[in-house]
This record gives C-alpha cells, sequence and structure tokens, in this order.
C-alpha cells in the first residue's frame, strides 16, 4: 500500500513537472519562438516527406505598429525536404509573417518559392513573383528597417 501511494505521488509529481515544463518554454520563448514553431509545423505539412525536412536558414525580422502596438513576425530562409526519389532537393526559400497583440497570436502565412516561377523569371531576366510580393518586401534588413 505504502508503495503504491509512493507511485502515485511519483506519477502526479511528473505530470506536473512536464505541464509546468510546457507552459515555461511557451512563456520563455514568446513570440518569435510560436511563430518558428508554426513555420516548422505549416513547412512539413508543406513537404513530400515530412520527417526529412530541415531549415537550413532562418532569419527573424519584426515590425511594431505604432498606433496597436501589434507585433509582426516575418521569418525568412530556406527549407529543405526529400524529394520523391529520396534525396534532398537542395533548398527552397521561404518566407512566413505571423502576428502577435496583447491577447492573439496568429501565423497567418506561410509561403514556398515555386522553382518554376525562378526558372521562367531569371530565363526573363527579372526577379520572381516571389521574389516581389514576399521576399524583397519582408526579408530585406533595409526593407524592415525602414517599416520601423
Amino acid at each position: 500500500m505504502k508503495i503504491l501511494k509512493i507511485l502515485l505521488l511519483a506519477i502526479a509529481g511528473l505530470v506536473v513537472l512536464l505541464a509546468g515544463g510546457s507552459y515555461l518554454r511557451n512563456k520563455l520563448i514568446g513570440p518569435e519562438g510560436w511563430a518558428l514553431d508554426n513555420t516548422e509545423a505549416k513547412l512539413k505539412s508543406m513537404m513530400k516527406d515530412p520527417a526529412s525536412t530541415a531549415i537550413r536558414s532562418a532569419q527573424t525580422f519584426s515590425t511594431v505598429d505604432s498606433t496597436t502596438g501589434a507585433k509582426t513576425i516575418y521569418i525568412c530562409g530556406v527549407v529543405d525536404g526529400k524529394n520523391s526519389f529520396g534525396a534532398y532537393s537542395g533548398g527552397t526559400r521561404f518566407v512566413s509573417r505571423s502576428v502577435s497583440t496583447i491577447d492573439t497570436f496568429d501565423t497567418y502565412e506561410v509561403d514556398l518559392e515555386n522553382p518554376e516561377d525562378v526558372s521562367l523569371a531569371r530565363a526573363a531576366n527579372m526577379p520572381s513573383a516571389f521574389e516581389k510580393v514576399y521576399w524583397a518586401p519582408y526579408c530585406s534588413a533595409k526593407t524592415v528597417n525602414e517599416k520601423s
């Protein structure tokens, strides 16, 4: 009977420790960490082999709206994953946009660059649609600093 009580107390303590650890992690990583978690999950769902998804490089930029106080977080980087043949494809650029306010947080978009569009744009000697719509406005340090 005494062993059962000790076992139950140990299990209850473990549950409290795990729940507390998860809560503490969420508090420590803050909106940038939440944005990265959401971006990783969305990128994995977009890949042919989700388990092989690897973010090769990522940069975080953020701006704060002076009137509402909303913080917009942009994550720009390169993601790689295995293709249908089981080989890594070489990487594709991505951009995500998340917004954090006092009482809400949401990741609104995660977009990947389309390799076919890049080929067509390079053949025409012009930037791709991804470059113009997502990369240049959100991922250029100069552009982000001008927005702040």
